[in-house]
């Protein structure tokens, strides 16, 4: 056999192992690793540096989707290593695209310009699969900030590329994001639509993982259009695929999916038999995420059944899980089951009291709701506007700078001269610029944080006022349409329409409008919580009892200052804990706020940033003084006002 017979040998058997690895299980790491190793060791047999690092973003692939994101990075920064030694810029790029996936699950801003950046490499490269990968992660970033019409423009965008190159994977990929965005804008015909193209492309390409996402969006649809036979047929397609991946939580999963829909469909035999399947495996497991659920739809079917004490022991059971697993969603409805257990009964007044309470409680639960998603959008749109006006800032700074540059020219030029008398006058001017120059400064600063503050309590108004409502108008719908009281939801759409529109049109800065209705106790263990479940930092928070008799200006420049240390912690201090401490000390306030990361090289030389200048502009308003003390241990922050 000649060697170019031999080469194409290797290259054939590289490229099954390559599908082997893409199509295993990532619960099966022995099998990815195992075909893997040989992969490798074929891709070095014909001197192919691409090929191997492609196996590396592989393994940084599996270990993506299994969650380990510190592994997942090591394997993406070694397959970009391997592709600048290849010079091959398409892997180098796509696999950057992979990292930017993963930043956009911390830093949503800096996760779309890196996108942007690779997006102008990909097509000026004419890398089409990128090119689509790229467009896909902006409009993802754009649907998370609630920003469909967006969204949809940029998967229309890498639609179009996909099928001008014929990439069936990446227009099925494309397709299933589109179809859940007209999904949950209530456009269910045409989600199926998108979900059905993507399924045939998903199946012509041999993508079985993807198959299964759109067999159970299929299912989904299905249901909410109320065809339930169609809906069975694809979460039992869900089902059979679940269990051949050996995943017990998703086989689970899909059983209440399949259950729930016999149900709707009062198939209840079927129903129970896979609602008590679902069960027994969750509770092998110890799976409390939908433990609950599936015991309050067996609840439903034993009530459909006539079985109400059986019914009433799986709520019970909900219950009592409740009080060791809180699941605030479950406890709700729990309330609403009882209610019909007791309605069936005869026993309307009581059943009329757990009606109350359940919609007391799923009022409570969608104010929760939607006071997240509003803070989520002031996140991402305060970090918008402090970067344009960091932004503003570097190009008056650099503007003073040319300023200074000319003068110390002229006063050279002066002393070359040798006038002692006009030196000393320029000297005299000098001063005074810099004087001025820095009296500006500080003017700017302060009035740039009062401009913050007052955009954002303009902006929190308008959120409470026009958002706020228009969420509880839509929410009445719902629930209106869900007890029967109204026959349709017509104009959903329109409404949910109006309040992009209305989130959309806010253009100004945020203020923290929450201080005056929770107090700052509460404001800062949220914000503790928040920093804590999003990335692992432990979080300690000790307050004097008598903080919430602080005027309201202050506690928010104390809440302000706090946001500020967090931030620098979370995107530079590589810490894994954080301590802030409120106290009085004789008639003084002391806010002490440390953490153990890496601290700063050097917090003067910093001092001009517009992290750092703001606390120092905010302390000023308090009439405080600023310490900031840093070494190798971590950071700190003294602050006594």
């Amino acid at each position: 056999m000649g060697h170019s017979q031999t080469e194409s040998k290797n290259q054939t058997e590289l490229d099954v192992l390559k599908k082997r690895i893409r199509q295993s299980t990532y619960y099966d790491s022995i099998a990815v690793f195992q075909n893997g190793a040989k992969a490798i060791k074929l891709a070095r047999k014909i001197n192919s540096l691409s090929e191997e690092g492609l196996i590396y973003q592989y393994y940084g692939n599996f270990y993506f989707f299994s969650r380990n994101i510190q592994k997942a990075k090591e394997y993406y920064q070694k397959t970009i290593e391997i592709a600048k030694r290849a010079n091959d810029k398409k892997l180098q790029n796509s696999t950057e695209i992979r990292l930017a996936f993963m930043l956009s699950d911390v830093d949503k801003l800096a996760a779309e310009k890196k996108f942007n950046y690779l997006l102008e490499e990909a097509i000026k490269y004419k890398f089409p699969e990128n090119t689509v990968e790229a467009y896909n992660g902006i409009g993802i970033i754009y649907e998370d900030r609630k920003i469909h019409d967006e969204a949809l423009e940029y998967y229309f965008k890498a639609l179009r590329v996909a099928e001008k190159n014929n990439l069936q994977y990446q227009q099925a990929i494309i397709l299933n994001n589109i179809g859940l965005v007209k999904f949950y804008n209530k456009q269910s015909k045409e989600a199926k639509i998108d979900f059905e193209r993507a399924l045939v492309l998903a199946i012509k390409s041999e993508e079985s993982r993807l198959a299964i996402n759109l067999h159970s969006n299929l299912g989904l649809v299905n249901d909410e259009l109320k065809n339930y036979n169609e809906s069975i047929k694809h979460y039992k397609e869900t089902l059979k695929n679940a269990r051949k991946l050996g995943f017990p939580t998703a086989t689970a999963v899909a059983m209440i999916n399949l259950a729930n829909c016999y149900f709707e469909n009062k198939q209840l035999d079927f129903a129970m038999k896979d609602c008590d399947s679902a069960i027994v495996i969750l509770k092998k497991y110890n799976e409390k995420e939908f433990l609950g659920q599936s015991y309050l739809l067996r609840a439903s079917i034993n009530i459909e059944l006539g079985k109400l004490k059986l019914a009433r022991a799986d709520v019970d059971s909900v219950l009592v899980m409740n009080k060791r697993y809180p699941n605030p969603n479950d406890y709700a409805m729990s309330f609403q089951v009882l209610s019909t257990i007791f309605e069936k009964e005869g026993n309307f007044k009581k059943a009329l009291e757990l009606t109350k309470k359940f919609n007391q409680l799923d009022d409570s639960l969608s104010d929760i709701s939607n006071q997240d998603k509003m803070a989520e959008m002031q996140v991402v749109y305060g970090k918008e506007r402090i970067e344009s006006e960091l932004e503003n800032e570097k190009s008056k700074n650099s503007l003073l700078q040319k300023e200074n540059e000319l003068k110390r020219i002229r006063l050279k030029f002066v002393l070359i001269l040798g006038l002692s008398i006009l030196v000393l006058g320029i000297g005299i001017i000098f001063i005074r610029s810099v004087i001025i120059t820095r009296r500006q400064q500080v003017i700017f600063s302060q009035k740039l944080i009062e401009n913050i503050d007052e955009e954002r309590g303009r902006i929190s108004k308008d959120l409470h006022d026009n958002i706020g409502q228009s969420l509880s108008v839509i929410k009445s719908k719902i629930n209106m349409f869900n007890t029967g009281r109204i026959q349709t939801i017509d104009g959903l759409d329109s409404d949910l329409g109006d309040v992009i529109n209305q989130t959309r049109s806010i253009s100004h800065h945020l203020h923290p409008s929450f201080l005056e209705k929770i107090g700052l106790s509460r404001s800062l263990a949220s914000l503790m919580e928040k920093i804590q479940e999003s990335t692992g930092i432990v979080c300690s928070l000790e307050l004097f009892k008598e903080i919430e008799s602080l005027p309201v200006e202050t506690k928010t420049q104390i809440y302000r200052i706090i946001q500020e240390c967090v931030n620098n912690t979370i995107k530079h201090a590589q810490a894994t804990a954080l301590k802030i401490t409120v106290y009085k000390q004789d008639e003084s306030y002391f806010l002490d706020y440390k953490d153990n990361g890496i601290g700063m090289k050097d917090v003067s030389a910093t001092g001009t940033g517009i992290g750092i200048l703001t606390i120092k502009e905010r302390g000023n308003k308090l009439n405080g003084k600023v310490n900031f003390i840093t070494n190798s241990n971590g950071f700190r922050l003294i602050l006594k006002f």
